[in-house]
């Protein structure tokens, strides 16, 4: 049966004073929480580790290295605290059937000047002292690497059979490898599809990158299975594989030059690098010229999904991969569950269980699914259906407008703040952090029902929507909903479950350059142009006009194109949300201790959502736009500071 799964998706980077930092970026409960830790592994045992990964069980240098141990050591310092806490709730919510999973995501930046070592640690060792089991063996939780770099495109509407194009390249002049026999293995796996029409295995009669590059533009490939020697330089950050001269001997292709032969082929969902070393990767900060094999192919191209292999591998483990692997996807199984059998397989012989591992694009999931051959379709038992819960209907109000007959449709009383203000203008600027986020706060906590959903009425300005976000965290675990009004289609309620969330990999932000303003500031500006097109430019003036510290400009634009009907509903605006999150945190060491400043033209409940994620930003400026006014190009006015300044605590002398 195959698996549904949810994302548990951690950034892992460097920070500062040679540490990391792990933080949840997308979860099936909306938190956030992180943690920092010291490097887990030193480089000797580090080096041992990858050593004993390619070695069979009961090696000499298999014995020196535990897995169980080191996995043990990965995962109680990734799953510490908050983030151990969220996994196992998260986990806690499946339902008992072996229907859904949970698939473990981590993401790491090419850019990380630590990426070599992150990249380098064994993952897909961890293993959970609860379950006492390896993650990276259980269907329920799948380990995946995702490397920040942009999905392509929506999943591939497939006009079957999938084609499978096989380059067996066997230089003379290197060790033999058993290839016939991983081919006739993965005829084999495919041979009820094959029969059924539903796969085309195809095979590269010349296994030169040019035959390759004739082969790709002659017909459609959805997937390329590269089977033969690989090799990576650590002092270089060079990884390569090996394709074979007219003459026999071997042409070395690195990453680079190989990502370069798969331009322009927009059906190839699926690259599997049946080859040793082919997974490694160096940060580019490191290795600025150079590309780990895997890494070039997502990064460069953007295929999907590639599979590749950390260290070296036997030919018994390469064979029984393949056989293994796509037997499971001609059973239906995704890209993520067929590679967890390969593993499970795989672990009763050998170490090399592990060497094989799977990087998608971030935001892709879905590459391709296949129908088993000959079977019918499942059915799956229906749930007892859930008491319906009315929500809280609480108004809010700063301005009177579409928000006039508010009172009639909400909870009485309703928030109205609008005594603060003359029309959208406040009256006195002190009153934003001196009465208008207290009265919030206040009607906040004395209304809501920690048991029932939240549902907010908004005729508020932009800062109040995203003050009330951050005061409902995501930590709070509340069921948040948002009345939004949508032009032409009226007033909309909003939910996290709404149906709106669109597909996996769907582009959610237009790829823009950050602004520098004054090289050295400490404090960030986002620029968020959601419903508005032009948003950058008032800030840059603004920001002209004013002396804060801020180095640069976050320049976020929302695709297609801003407008104000890009944003869909509420799943699609936490998922706009959770996007952000990684690049916001993408700050220098010496911008940690500044302020990110939040100027944003979008809809309320997008805000909400926003906020709601918000609170692992340590110090917010939130603006307000001189909406109305003549001559308002650059015309800002600061609102609210979160978390206001004297609540702001400091490190403990004694830390």
């Amino acid at each position: 049966m195959a698996m549904v799964y949810e994302d548990f998706t951690i950034d892992i980077r460097s920070a500062a004073q040679g540490g990391f930092e792990a933080r949840v970026v997308a979860a099936p409960l909306q938190e956030s929480p992180g943690v920092f830790f010291s490097p887990p592994l030193d480089e000797t045992t580090l080096r041992a580790v990858l050593e004993a990964g390619g070695k069979p069980a009961g090696s000499p240098e298999a014995s020196k290295v535990s897995s169980c141990e080191i996995g043990l050591l990965l995962f109680t310092t990734l799953m510490q605290g908050e983030v151990g806490d969220l996994f196992e709730r998260c986990r806690a919510r499946l339902p008992g059937d072996g229907s859904a999973g949970l698939r473990l995501r981590l993401h790491f930046l090419l850019s990380d000047p630590a990426a070599g070592y992150l990249a380098a640690l064994p993952w897909e060792w961890l293993w959970n002292p609860r379950t006492r089991s390896f993650l990276a063996t259980e269907r329920s939780t799948p380990v995946v690497r995702t490397l920040a770099v942009p999905f392509p495109g929506a999943p591939l509407g497939l006009r079957l059979p999938l084609r499978v194009l096989v380059v067996d390249a066997a230089p003379g002049t290197m060790h033999a490898l058993d290839l016939t026999l991983e081919i006739e293995r993965l005829r084999e796996a495919l041979a009820p599809l094959l029969a059924a029409g539903k796969v085309a295995l195809l095979h590269l009669a010349s296994p030169t990158p040019e035959a390759l590059r004739d082969r790709l533009l002659a017909e459609e490939v959805h997937v390329l299975h590269f089977m033969g020697h690989g090799g990576y330089h650590e002092g270089s950050g060079y990884g390569a594989v090996f394709f074979v001269r007219p003459d026999g001997k071997e042409d070395q292709v690195d990453g680079t030059e190989l990502a370069d032969y798969l331009k322009d082929v927009p059906g190839l969902r699926l690259v599997v690098l049946n080859a040793c070393q082919t997974a490694r990767l160096a940060g580019r900060v490191a290795a600025p010229l150079h590309d780990g094999v895997a890494s070039a192919l997502l990064g460069r191209q953007g295929v999907p999904a590639v599979v590749a292999n950390q260290h070296v591998i036997s030919d018994e483990a390469a064979i029984a991969f393949a056989s293994t692997f796509y037997g499971r996807l001609a059973e239906g199984d995704d890209v993520d569950a067929a590679l967890t059998e390969v593993r499970l397989r795989l672990k009763r012989t050998t170490r090399e269980w592990a060497t094989p591992v799977l990087f998608l694009a971030k935001g892709g999931v879905r590459i391709f699914a296949l129908k088993p051959a000959g079977r019918g379709k499942p059915t799956r038992a229906r749930r007892p259906p859930r008491r319906k819960v009315e929500p809280v209907r609480l108004g809010i109000r700063s301005f009177i407008g579409y928000g006039a007959d508010m009172e009639e449709r909400t909870d009485a009383p309703i928030l109205d703040l609008s005594g603060h203000f003359d029309g959208r203008f406040i009256r006195d600027p002190k009153s934003w952090q001196a009465a208008v986020f207290p009265e919030l706060r206040a009607f906040l906590k004395d209304r809501v029902d920690p048991h029932r959903p939240v549902l907010l009425d908004l005729a508020a300005h932009a800062s109040i929507a995203f003050a009330a976000g951050w005061l409902l965290e995501a930590k709070s675990g509340l069921d948040v909903r948002v009345r939004q009004r949508v032009s032409e289609k009226g007033e909309l309620e909003w939910g996290p479950n709404d149906g709106t969330a669109g597909n996996d990999g769907e582009r959610l932000w237009l790829e823009r350059p950050d602004v520098l303003v004054r090289p050295g500031g400490c404090d960030v500006a986002l620029s968020l142009a959601v419903s508005q097109p032009n948003v950058r430019a008032d800030v840059e003036e603004y920001l002209r006009q004013k002396d804060l510290p801020v180095g640069r400009i976050l320049d976020a634009v929302i695709a297609p194109e801003p407008g104000p009907r890009s944003v869909r509903g509420g799943a699609h605006s936490i998922r706009l949300a959770q996007a952000l999150l990684p690049r916001l945190r993408e700050r220098q060491p010496h911008e940690r201790s500044g302020a990110l400043h939040l100027f944003c033209a979008g809809p309320n409940a997008f805000l909400v959502y926003l906020g709601q994620l918000a609170r692992c930003f340590d110090r917010l400026a939130l603006y307000e736009f001189a909406f109305g006014a003549p001559d308002n190009f650059g015309r800002y006015q600061r609102s609210i500071e979160l978390p206001p300044p004297e609540e702001r605590r400091a490190i403990p002398e004694s830390w």
